[in-house]
C-alpha cells in the first residue's frame, strides 16, 4: 500500500467537510489593553457585574479573553463583544471529574464562560483588581500572553467523533495506515471554530452530543519563550449546542480537557 497516496485521497474526500476556524498564537508580551484578545492576565470586568466565583466563594481565574472586534470574522461566531473563559484555580484546573456531562453543563462551579455583547473601553468602568494566572497558582499558564489571530480552515481529524462518519475508520486499511492518518491529520492548536484535539478520546461519543461543536480550544504550548501547559502536553476544549451559539447563549458550555 502506498501510505502516502491513500493519505492523499483521504485529505481530499475531507475538503468538502472543512470548517474555517481562527488560529490563535500565543506569544510572550502582555495585551495592548485590558480588553484585547488574551491568554492569562487581567479579565476586563465592568464594575457593574458580578465576578465569576465556585460555590465555596472562591474567585475564578481567566485563562483566554476573545475580543471578536480585533479577531477576523468567523462565519457563525460573534463579530462584536468579548467572550471570556474562567476557571477555578485547583489541582483539575476546574474540570468536575466526579459528576455527569449532564450534570456539569447544567451547573458548572469550576469554570464559567461570560459574553460581553458590548464593550465599555471607559477604564474608569472597569474593574482593575481582579485576580490572574501566576507561577504558583494550579493552572496550565503562569503569565499573560497576547495573541496573534490569523483565519483558517481546518479538515476533520481522526481524533473528531465526524471522523469515521465522513470517510470510516481510519484504522480499516491497517494499523500503519491508521497511525499515519493521526499523525498527519491533526487538530492540534489553540483556535476558535473548527475540529477538536484530543490527547486521548472525544467525549461526545458517549451520549447525544452531535450538535456540540467546538467553540474554543486552548492547546499546550512548549516554546522557549511561551509555557503552557494543560496537565502532561495536554488539551482544553470548550463545546456548545450550535443552537445556542447562533443565539449567543454561552450559559451552557462544556468544558473538557485531557493529557497523556
Amino acid at each position: 500500500m502506498d501510505i502516502e497516496l491513500e493519505v492523499r485521497n483521504i485529505r481530499n474526500q475531507l475538503q468538502k467537510f472543512a470548517l474555517p476556524i481562527i488560529r490563535l498564537k500565543p506569544r510572550p508580551q502582555n495585551a495592548e489593553n485590558i480588553w484585547s484578545s488574551k491568554f492569562g492576565g487581567k479579565p476586563y470586568w465592568p464594575k457593574n457585574m458580578s465576578y465569576p466565583e465556585t460555590e465555596s466563594g472562591n474567585k475564578l481565574i481567566l485563562i483566554a479573553q476573545l475580543n471578536f472586534e480585533e479577531l477576523p470574522q468567523l462565519e457563525g461566531f460573534p463579530h462584536t463583544g468579548i467572550l471570556q473563559f474562567f476557571i477555578a484555580n485547583n489541582q483539575y484546573y476546574g474540570m468536575d471529574i466526579d459528576r455527569s456531562v449532564e450534570e456539569i453543563i447544567s451547573s458548572h462551579d469550576g469554570y464559567q464562560v461570560i459574553y460581553h455583547p458590548v464593550i465599555d473601553n471607559n477604564q474608569s468602568h472597569l474593574t482593575q483588581d481582579l485576580p490572574q494566572a501566576e507561577p504558583e497558582n494550579y493552572l496550565p499558564l503562569s503569565r499573560e500572553h497576547r495573541l496573534i489571530a490569523t483565519l483558517d480552515r481546518e479538515i476533520p481529524s481522526p481524533e473528531d467523533f465526524r471522523y469515521e462518519k465522513y470517510v470510516g475508520d481510519p484504522f480499516e486499511h491497517g494499523d500503519e495506515l491508521g497511525h499515519f492518518l493521526y499523525d498527519n491529520l491533526s487538530s492540534e492548536g489553540s483556535k476558535v471554530g473548527g475540529y477538536a484535539h484530543f490527547t486521548q478520546e472525544d467525549p461526545r461519543i458517549y451520549g447525544r452530543y452531535d450538535d456540540w461543536v467546538l467553540l474554543f480550544q486552548m492547546d499546550s504550548e512548549y516554546l522557549s519563550d511561551v509555557d503552557i501547559t494543560w496537565g502532561d502536553l495536554g488539551v482544553c476544549n470548550f463545546f456548545i449546542e450550535k443552537d445556542a451559539l447562533r443565539n449567543r447563549d454561552f450559559s451552557r458550555v462544556w468544558y473538557n480537557w485531557d493529557c497523556y
